[in-house]
């Protein structure tokens, strides 16, 4: 069930108040599951970071009318410092999971009792490998200790050397093979260098058309992909989300779907439902033509797809049905997921959704 919620810091550093609205539920007993999106362990616990599910039952829960107010310490705030959205999912006792949502996660102090989040993000990932100091280069190996030459071995006669006819005696037939080959090949190799060398001088013109065109004079260095979404994103006043979106857009009608992606990202994070969908599609599998340079990720474009088809946007409601319908990228496919998102798009008159519902096994 779809429920809304949001995030009030407090003034005392690692506390803050989550209000949840739409959500019938007694105070009682209610269960938080709190996930993130960076790195390997996702889900939020008691004692830090883990790869499974876990609950949270906060100190305090209380309600204000319509709204549920839990109240969150620093176990919980200190550790998601540095995290724009989570996925927040509330369990019943004895019902099970009651609503689920993504939230914004606003900026705050920690008190410093728990650890921090120990996320990272890609972008400042990728600039601090690029602004690394170079490595240093390795010490050269050390000579070898110095040790004297061994006196040369005595050489003897094979053969007795009063007797002249050992000077033409025939040599061995290898030796003579083998001094033959060598001296075949280097005729070989030289009569190409020199056929070569008589051939270029003849036709000169060869050799500058194979040459690499000379840079142009005065023309400046082109800036990279990041340059140029930073200097758009540094613009005062600042873009908003929408703003990103079409902006975002615009890059990716010029091809330059790099750009399009460092633009879309943010937007995407700070809840724009257009960007959370145009992000998803980096990573489906089932993008066509597939948007170049992206490794399809089934999972990550299903958590996309979804937080946009949470807030009720039909095309990534679809988008997700069709997605678990087939699986891929590691995504096991789901029918029954793939059935309740396409009923949802389906309901707002989605004709492809419609469709695609008919044809899924009954």
């Amino acid at each position: 069930m779809a429920i809304r919620a949001s995030i009030e810091a407090l003034p005392e550093p690692g506390h803050a108040i989550l209000r949840v609205s739409d959500l019938d539920a007694m105070p009682e007993g209610l269960a938080l599951s709190i996930q993130r999106q960076q790195g390997p362990d996702t889900h939020l616990a008691d004692d830090g970071w883990r790869r499974t599910e876990a609950w949270l039952i906060p100190a305090e829960v209380d309600r204000q009318g319509d709204v549920l107010e839990f109240h969150l310490g620093p176990e919980i705030c200190d550790r998601l410092a540095g995290i724009a959205t989570i996925r927040l999912r509330v369990k019943e006792p004895d019902i099970g999971v009651v609503g689920t949502t993504v939230v914004a996660w606003p900026p705050m102090l920690t008190s410093g009792a728990a650890g921090s989040s120990g996320t990272y993000d890609d972008t400042v990932r990728l600039r601090r490998m690029q602004a690394a100091a170079p490595a240093e280069p390795a010490p050269e190996p050390l000579p070898p200790p110095f040790e004297p030459p061994k006196p040369a071995p005595d050489l003897h006669a094979l053969r007795d050397p009063g007797r002249f006819d050992d000077l033409f005696q025939e040599p061995e037939r290898s030796g003579f093979r083998n001094w033959a080959i060598v001296v075949i090949t280097l005729l070989i190799v030289g009569g190409a260098a020199y056929a070569a060398y008589d051939y270029f001088k003849l036709n000169p013109q060869d050799v500058v058309a194979t040459a690499p065109p000379p840079a142009a004079p005065g023309e400046p260095p082109r800036k990279s992909v990041r340059d140029t979404v930073a200097e758009y994103l540094a613009t005062k006043p600042p873009p908003n989300p929408e703003a990103m979106l079409a902006k975002g857009r615009d890059f990716l009608k010029a091809g330059d779907t790099a750009s399009a992606f460092l633009v879309f990202r943010p937007a995407a994070e700070a809840g724009n439902t257009g960007a959370q969908l145009e992000l998803a599609t980096f990573y489906d599998p089932l993008t066509q033509p597939a948007r170049g340079g992206f490794t399809p990720e089934g999972a990550r474009a299903a958590d996309w797809y979804e937080r946009a088809a949470l807030a009720g946007v039909a095309e990534a409601q679809r988008k997700l049905g069709l997605l678990f319908a087939k699986g891929g990228a590691g995504l096991a496919a789901d029918t029954a997921k793939a059935r309740t998102w396409l009923q949802q798009a389906a309901a707002q008159n989605d004709a492809d959704a419609k469709k695609a519902l008919d044809a899924l096994p009954k």
